[in-house]
């Protein structure tokens, strides 16, 4: 019986990608609390203020770091690559011969 042990290898997305990704689902919940309250535009104008500007910046700010991280990375921060010398790689690291 042999006893492989398979080395840990992460998933290779950036830390900064999850923060996007949740400015992006809460820039998501904002914008459809902004459209609920547009119903109210008289009674509750500064509640649907504070909800539009709360979705606008959760996007912006969830695409401007998605943005950058393809920048500083050179290829998407929530994919890892899919080239040759990535797959080679990482089978010397998991799969040893």
């Amino acid at each position: 019986m042999t006893n492989k042990t398979v080395a840990h290898e992460g998933h290779g997305n950036h830390w900064m990608s999850m923060v996007a990704f949740v400015l992006l689902l809460l820039g998501g919940v904002f914008s459809a609390l902004w459209l609920a309250t547009l119903a109210d535009l008289p009674t509750d104008k500064p509640l649907n203020i504070t909800y539009g500007v709360l979705a606008l910046g959760g996007l912006v700010g969830a695409s401007m770091i998605f943005g950058y991280l393809v920048k500083q990375l050179r290829h998407s921060p929530v994919m890892p690559d899919n080239t040759p010398a990535e797959i080679d790689r990482y089978l010397s690291k998991v799969r040893p011969s």
